[in-house]
C-alpha cells in the first residue's frame, strides 16, 4: 500500500505497523529518483510529499524544513528573508532525497553541497522511536544522513538547515553551437573553465537541439556575486568562445535573481527517463571530445551534462569520511539524461545511456549516489563511496535496522 502521512507522529505509527506485519518500507519525497528507488513489491511506500512545512528563523539564519518541500518553494520563501540555500538545479526536486544523497545545487562552489549545510535531522528509526541527530547527539546517524542516499535506514521527517545571505546579483550566459564545433571548443573550454572563479558553474550540454533536433553543444555558465560586475566577472573567461565555432543561435547574457536560476534547468514532465552519473577530475573539454559523436542518437530533451565549477580540479566538498557518508567526488562531473515518450524507443535510449557511460569510463573516478543507476551493473554501489564509508553505513544499518525494515540500497 501507499501511505501519505501528514505528521511525523503518523510516520512513526506506520513504521511500527510495518515492523509488526513484517513489511518493508520504501520512502518517496518528490519522486525525482530516476531509478524509482521508492518502489517495492509487497511492502509499504511512505509518500512524504505532504510533509512540506518550512520554518525560517532569520535571527539564527537557519530553517526547519520537511522532506516534501520542493527546492523551488524553499528558494522563493527564503528570498523573502534575504536568505538562500544550495537547492537542487531543478525546482521540483524535493529536499528529502536531495539532502540524504548529499545534494549538489546552485552556488555549491561557494556553499558546498547541501548536506554540508545540514545542522540537524529528525528521524523515525526502524524501532518506531523518534530521535534528533546532530554533531553532539546520535552523531553516527547524522553522519549517515549526510550522503547515504537510498541506503539510509531511517525516515527523515525534518531537517535543520544553515542558511546563507541571498546573493545580491546573479549572471547567466548561454550559447549553442553545432556539434561539429567540438574540436574547436574543447581546448578553449578547458582554459576558460580553469580561469573562471571557483564559485562559477559551467555546464556543457551535448545532445539534440531542443527546437531543430540537430546535434548540438549548449554552453551555459552562471555565477552569483555581491553586485552585477562581480557576478559577471566570475564567468568572464567563458564569455568569449572561439569565433570560428559555428553557432546554431545567438548567445544570451542576462542578470537575474537567485530564485530565478531554477528557470535554467527545467526538466520536461511526463517523460520516460534513463539516467546515470559519474565524477571526474578531467577537463570538460576532454570529456566533450569523448561523447560529442553520440549527440544525434536520443530524442530531444536528452543531454549529457558535463558540469564543473570554476578552477577545474577543485573538489566541491571535503571528502572527509569522518564528517560525511558522501565520500567521493570530483571537480567535474557528467550527468547522462535520456528523456523520451514512446515505449518503442526504450531500447535505443537505454543503450545510449550505456554508450555515453562507456565513452566516459576512462575519465571516471567515482559516481554520485543521488543519480547513479545502481541497477546497471555490478560494482556501481562501490563506486559511490569509499570502502571505509560503505563499511560504516552497513555497520550502522545492522545496529539501527537489523531486520532490514528499510531494505538495502534501493535502485
Amino acid at each position: 500500500m501507499i501511505v501519505i502521512p501528514k505528521s511525523a507522529a503518523y510516520v512513526a505509527d506506520i513504521v511500527r505497523f510495518a515492523a509488526a506485519q513484517g513489511l518493508q518500507v520504501g520512502l518517496r519525497s518528490g519522486g525525482h529518483s530516476y531509478s524509482a528507488s521508492a518502489l517495492r513489491d509487497g511492502g509499504i511506500m511512505l509518500d512524504l510529499g505532504a510533509l512540506d512545512g518550512i520554518e525560517v528563523d532569520e535571527r539564527s539564519r537557519t530553517a526547519w524544513v520537511e522532506p516534501g518541500v520542493k527546492g523551488g518553494q524553499l528558494i522563493e520563501r527564503l528570498a523573502e528573508h534575504n536568505l538562500a540555500f544550495p537547492i537542487g538545479h531543478c525546482a521540483d526536486v524535493a529536499l528529502g532525497g536531495y539532502l540524504l544523497s548529499g545534494g549538489f545545487g546552485w552556488n555549491s562552489g561557494a556553499w558546498g553541497p547541501a548536506c554540508a549545510n545540514l545542522l540537524e535531522v529528525e528521524l523515525v528509526l526502524a524501532s518506531g522511536e523518534t530521535v534528533r541527530a546532530g554533531p553532539a547527539h546520535y552523531a553516527d546517524l547524522f553522519w549517515a544522513a549526510r550522503g547515504a542516499g537510498s541506503g539510509f535506514f531511517a525516515v527523515a521527517t525534518r531537517f535543520r538547515l544553515r542558511l546563507h545571505d541571498l546573493p545580491k546579483a546573479t549572471f547567466a550566459a548561454s550559447v549553442c553551437f553545432v556539434n561539429e564545433s567540438a574540436p574547436l571548443l574543447a581546448d578553449w573550454l578547458n582554459r576558460a573553465s580553469q580561469d573562471a572563479h571557483p564559485a562559477a558553474e559551467v555546464t556543457c550540454l551535448v545532445g539534440p537541439h531542443i527546437e531543430s533536433g540537430r546535434p548540438a553543444i549548449l554552453l551555459r555558465a552562471e555565477a552569483a556575486g555581491e553586485d552585477h560586475k562581480e557576478a559577471r566577472d566570475r564567468i568572464a573567461p567563458l564569455l568569449s568562445p572561439p569565433a570560428a565555432a559555428e553557432r546554431i543561435s545567438a548567445g544570451s547574457e542576462r542578470f537575474l535573481s537567485f530564485a530565478e536560476l531554477t528557470q535554467l534547468s527545467a526538466m520536461p514532465a511526463n517523460r520516460r527517463v534513463a539516467a546515470d552519473h559519474m565524477w571526474s577530475s578531467a577537463p570538460i573539454g576532454e570529456m566533450l571530445l569523448a561523447v560529442h559523436h553520440l549527440a544525434a542518437i536520443p530524442d530531444k530533451a536528452s543531454t549529457v551534462n558535463l558540469f564543473g565549477l570554476g578552477g577545474r580540479g577543485t573538489v566541491p566538498y571535503p571528502p572527509d569520511e569522518g564528517e560525511f557518508a558522501l565520500s567521493v567526488g570530483g571537480g567535474t562531473a557528467a550527468g547522462i539524461y535520456a528523456l523520451w515518450q514512446d515505449p518503442a524507443h526504450d531500447a535505443r535510449h537505454l543503450d545510449w545511456v550505456r554508450q555515453v557511460d562507456d565513452a566516459l569510463a576512462p575519465f571516471r573516478i567515482g559516481r554520485y549516489i543521488g543519480e547513479t543507476d545502481l541497477t546497471s551493473g555490478a560494482g556501481r554501489l562501490q563506486e559511490c563511496f569509499t570502502p571505509a564509508a560503505l563499511r560504516r553505513i552497513e555497520q550502522l544499518r545492522q545496529r539501527y535496522d537489523p531486520r532490514r525494515l528499510f531494505g538495502e540500497f534501493q535502485a
